[in-house]
């Protein structure tokens, strides 16, 4: 399996965030790298050959089409590689895609949309462009390329709700809808109302998120007897409270001893390796 990482243009952040381009000759089954698709990020994906099948908990099972847009995932996740298969994933931010995409994010939850059937011929363009491309060493070029034009050819109003989204990221979720709507002096309908269309989540749900993704970051590198004092010790987890995330976005019950833990330990992602 070929699996690189880009870094994308600095001029493109904190809209996206990294490139990523998976090929591989083997026929079947693939293992997706961990963390490929992760909690709090949006995903275009652009396969130019193979199937890609993501099978939500709580939701039906959907098969990719040439050029899509997926997540946010709020609920555990599988995701079946049938190769050989070679695709290109950008990453986005909690609101990349409505600015590159203007696409109303209000029910978009572990979906995903047909970038092709938007009323962009831009899209259809770059899944051209990427499929012609055979030099992968360049890869972040053309994309950078064509994600700079798209964000001088148009620009789509974020609401706010990039400047609440970045707020709530730097408190890594350690907040609440309260503070936040005397923060950015908004009802909380209205709050919830823009969340909901830019990203696609209530704040309260993607703060949910990045709460416990900081403390599965925390909690790697820790021994089980300090899992139990982190818990103990947070202001906003109870063990029970944990429990019910850890099961809701992971899909298991997590096992609190030395010789399981390991097993439910998120995996770090890859080096960059282009």
């Amino acid at each position: 399996m070929n699996f690189r990482i880009y870094q994308p243009a600095t001029s493109l952040a904190p809209y996206v965030k990294q490139y990523y381009h998976l090929q591989s000759a083997n026929s079947g089954l693939i293992n997706l790298p961990q963390n490929l698709f992760s909690l709090g990020d949006l995903y275009m994906v652009f396969l130019q050959e193979g199937e890609v099948i993501f099978q939500p908990t709580q939701h039906a099972s959907f098969t990719l089409p040439e050029a899509s847009v997926v997540g946010h995932f709020t609920c555990h996740h599988q995701i079946m590689v049938k190769g050989p298969v070679k695709m290109t994933v950008i990453q986005l931010n909690a609101y990349g895609c409505y600015k590159l995409a203007g696409l109303d994010m209000s029910s978009f939850n572990n979906y995903f949309r047909d970038l092709l059937k938007q009323d962009r011929e831009c899209w259809k363009d770059l899944a051209g462009t990427i499929a012609a491309h055979n030099d992968i060493t360049t890869l972040d070029a053309v994309l950078n390329n064509a994600f700079t034009n798209m964000m001088c050819g148009q620009s789509h109003n974020l609401k706010q709700v990039d400047e609440i989204a970045d707020y709530i990221l730097s408190t890594q979720g350690y907040t609440n809808i309260e503070w936040l709507t005397k923060k950015f002096k908004l009802s909380r309908h209205t709050m919830e109302r823009k969340f909901m269309e830019v990203i696609g989540l209530t704040p309260q749900l993607y703060a949910r998120m990045l709460r416990f993704r900081d403390a599965m970051r925390h909690m790697q590198r820790m021994n089980v007897e300090e899992w139990q004092t982190f818990i103990t010790n947070n202001d906003y987890y109870s063990q029970a409270l944990f429990i019910q995330d850890f099961l809701f976005f992971k899909g298991e019950v997590p096992v609190l001893n030395q010789e399981t833990a390991i097993a439910q330990m998120p995996v770090a992602r890859p080096v960059a390796v282009a």
